[in-house]
């Protein structure tokens, strides 16, 4: 039964677990768990600079609760635009910032507003140069921070957590049209800093 299971398309395994098939939801978990962890990992980083593990797990439980209460509610509303993967790395996302800004309203994580947390790289993404027109940034502490909070979600969402214009309307509450821009003038304060620190560097 698990090799069959193995072998179903990703659609064909959301039919099953929606019509409650037990062997489909446990298909399902053992396909997605990676996908679903990264994506917590990585925006638990982003948003702490580290990733507690009791936290980590709590927020995965919370993703697969979600997905399977009510009948499996939220996987009836994927709708095949984009891999089941990436749908799944969105609302994993989503729900972990979530968790966050609830944790730090009961006094966690330093308190305060997740706006006013500095937002992290994730460990083994790379430097930001590379993706961002080969521009050492990512070598110059705190460059980030200098954003406002919007704009540098947009680059972590965009450069690092690689999700679609799509995706990051659909998280920020942002119109898709505008994300083009606001990426835009991220990129071109970002190129403006890494200036200054290099010309302040070298007068030194």
């Amino acid at each position: 039964m698990a090799a069959a299971l193995d072998g179903l398309g990703d659609q064909t395994l959301l039919d099953k677990c929606i019509g409650g098939e037990a062997s489909a939801w446990e298909e399902f978990i053992r396909r997605y768990r990676r996908n679903i962890e990264d994506a917590v990992r990585h925006t638990l980083h982003r948003c702490l600079g580290r990733v507690p593990s009791h936290d980590l797990e709590n927020v995965m439980q919370d993703v697969y609760a979600r997905l399977y209460e009510h009948g499996c509610r939220r996987l009836r509303s994927f709708n095949g635009q984009c891999p089941v993967a990436l749908w799944l790395k969105t609302l994993a996302i989503r729900i972990a910032l979530n968790y966050v800004t609830s944790e730090k309203r009961r006094g966690r994580f330093g308190g305060g507003a997740l706006d006013g947390t500095p937002v992290y790289a994730p460990p083994g993404t790379g430097d930001l140069s590379h993706a961002i027109q080969r521009e050492e940034l990512s070598r110059i502490p705190g460059l980030l921070d200098h954003l406002d909070a919007v704009e540098r979600t947009a680059i972590q969402f965009f450069y690092f957590d690689g999700l679609t214009y799509r995706q990051m309307s659909s998280l920020l509450g942002i119109p898709v049209q505008t994300l083009g821009s606001i990426l835009t003038r991220a990129r071109a304060k970002l190129r403006d800093l890494a200036r200054e620190a290099g010309e302040e560097s070298s007068g030194q």
